[in-house]
């Protein structure tokens, strides 16, 4: 398949309710370069998706795998900044919060409104996120 392609399915899936889709390089039988397109999605998704994939790529058969998933409590906290307000997602395990990190897309519009490197914007969130890991 043309690889140019895969952009645009991706984007369909997701459009259709993907909860992630990646590719992996692969050698096939005859040494053939491949792609292994993996797709995770809620069961009320799986037929809309599948759909996408038979009718846009050229494979002729989906393997499916049910599978657990685990996440972390989560929870959204905004920080001041020289730059303007941002958000900074903390995570939880037991009770605990164990991971802090900054949204990307609020780094990213920071760094477009102030004409600043983004990893200047990481610098500063990452200076004010010590606080919360020590206040939980």
């Amino acid at each position: 398949m043309n690889p140019e392609i895969y952009e645009y399915i991706i984007e369909r899936l997701f459009n259709k309710g993907a909860l992630d889709v990646y590719r992996i390089p692969i050698l096939m039988k005859k040494e053939r370069l491949g792609v292994i397109l993996s797709v995770l999605c809620r069961a009320e998704d799986k037929e809309d998706l599948k759909e996408i994939i038979f009718r846009e790529t050229t494979t002729l058969g989906i393997r499916e795998y049910k599978i657990n998933r685990t996440k972390l409590k989560r929870e959204f906290e905004f920080i001041d900044t020289c730059y303007g307000k941002a958000s900074v997602k903390k995570a939880y395990y037991k009770g605990k919060i164990i991971k802090v990190k900054p949204e990307y897309e609020d780094c990213k519009k920071l760094a477009q409104d102030n004409d600043k490197p983004i990893k200047n914007i990481y610098d500063e969130i990452l200076k004010n996120i010590g606080g919360i890991l020590e206040n939980e």
